[in-house]
């Protein structure tokens, strides 16, 4: 009976997040780059999809540095990585689970669009869940936490140049994943 109920979770589990969360590729919106809430909702949706062209396009190839939280920083996740780690990461994640196993939600309500005449923007704290439905453990992982941002408008289009990784503790001495955590398990060999 066990193994019945762990096969119906298995087969259930990605088709509810699916429905729960709207990861259908057919569902994403066209955001373009050229404001900040733009850029913004399209990560969004980027994550949703696990379009690799399309983040790779939001991500600034020369600058772009991912920082851990530190709680993070253990075993072979290093205090932060570049442009070719973060891509690397993003594609075995979506490799091994699949777009319709993972459900992206940041919450954008106090974003603001900067100054017209900016060509730089800071955002602190913005707040995010992430859902990745591990098919081969029969398990979810829920990442919950902060990230900062730091984003730069180059040639008319606003791309990502700093992303900073915050994990909230929700009770003394537990830590739950955070982003950044879940990407480590992704990176390289360590997908498995």
């Amino acid at each position: 009976m066990k193994k019945w109920i762990s096969l119906i979770g298995a087969v259930l589990l990605p088709a509810c997040l699916s429905c729960l969360f709207g990861t259908d590729a057919g569902d994403v919106e066209q955001y373009d780059q050229t404001t900040v809430l733009g850029t913004l909702n399209l990560f969004v949706d980027v994550w949703n999809s696990g379009d690799a062209n399309a983040y790779e396009g939001l991500l600034d190839e020369d600058i772009f540095t991912f920082y851990f939280d530190p709680a993070d920083v253990w075993g072979d996740i290093p205090p932060f990585w570049k442009y070719n780690d973060e891509i690397e990461a993003f594609t075995n994640l979506f490799s091994r689970v699949g777009a319709a196993n993972v459900s992206a939600q940041l919450d954008l309500s106090d974003v603001s669009e900067p100054e017209s005449e900016a060509d730089t923007c800071e955002l602190n704290g913005i707040a995010y869940l992430l859902y990745v439905c591990m098919p081969d453990f029969d398990t979810v992982l829920k990442a919950d936490g902060r990230l900062d941002l730091q984003l730069e408008k180059i040639g008319g289009a606003w791309v990502v140049t700093d992303w900073t990784d915050h994990s909230i503790l929700h009770l003394p001495g537990v830590y739950e994943i955070s982003w950044g955590g879940l990407k480590g398990e992704f990176m390289g060999g360590n997908d498995d």
